[in-house]
């Protein structure tokens, strides 16, 4: 019997050594973030030396700006597949916004809420747009995981910071505004979320909705009071159809509206 067991394992063995498990470039939320469905590219196969690069990710960044974000290589075969998305400091909170751009799709998933990952699978680079969180998120790190070539190909991880811009403001107020103001929205045109920015001269309620080119009620953004100062609110249209909308904002006895254009 020991001699059939011991013949057995050896079988198993082989077989098992004949058929390696390789990556699985289809998979989805495996950026490495913290809280993602995994530690690497696809799956935690394929070889090391990818040539998988990031670029437009700011060393600083703007709080509510939009960046564009370009994923290459540098030699080798084409991205077959990445993932990717960004949190705040080392934990698993989302951080910022991130929408589609060229050859990218994004993904909801229970564990990665807000990805991005190429749209076709073998492309030689691609963009997304990564909308930076509101003032006092602190430190923010993009994660991105890739998988060059066939499925035993090439794996690169990616993690690159990023550090709030601070701003001074004078112990005496100087720089609090005097007046209400609707500053309007960046980018306009916008691809998948913008950016509005309002100030406030003294606390108030603010409410900010959303309409339709027909002046059809689309979403509430804000309806709360808020301090005297600089504010903005991130608007995602990505579930909608491209077109002009307008958003009016209601604060004391101010009101005021904009128009903005989202294109796909």
């Amino acid at each position: 019997m020991k001699i059939e067991r011991g013949i057995l394992l050896i079988i198993a063995c082989v077989i098992f050594s004949s058929h390696p498990i390789f990556a699985r470039p289809t998979y989805t939320g495996y950026s490495s973030a913290p809280g993602c469905r995994g530690t690497c590219a696809n799956t935690c196969h394929g070889g090391s030396g990818g040539t998988i690069q990031v670029s437009g990710f700011p060393s600083e960044y703007n709080p509510g700006e939009t960046y564009t974000i370009t994923v290459s290589h540098n030699g080798g075969s084409s991205i077959k597949q990445f993932n990717g998305s960004c949190r705040i400091g080392n934990g698993s909170s989302n951080a910022g916004l991130i929408t589609a751009g060229t050859n990218t799709a994004t993904y909801n998933l229970s564990m990665e809420t807000n990805g991005v990952h190429l749209s076709t699978t073998d492309r030689d680079n691609c963009t997304f747009f990564w909308t930076a969180p509101v003032s006092g998120t602190g430190e923010v790190r993009l994660y991105i995981a890739g998988h060059q070539g066939n499925y035993s190909g090439q794996n690169t991880r990616i993690v690159l910071a990023s550090n709030e811009q601070m701003t001074d403001i004078d112990d005496d107020n100087s720089n609090m505004p005097s007046r209400y103001a609707l500053l309007g929205n960046y980018p306009n045109p916008f691809n998948g979320s913008t950016v509005i920015r309002y100030v406030l001269p003294v606390s108030s309620n603010v409410k900010i909705e959303v309409f339709d080119i027909l002046g059809s009620f689309v979403e509430t953004l804000s309806d709360e009071n808020q301090p005297a100062g600089y504010h903005q609110v991130i608007w995602s249209a990505r579930n909608l159809p491209s077109g002009a909308y307008f958003y009016r904002i209601q604060a004391g006895d101010f009101v005021d509206s904009r128009e903005m254009l989202f294109l796909k």
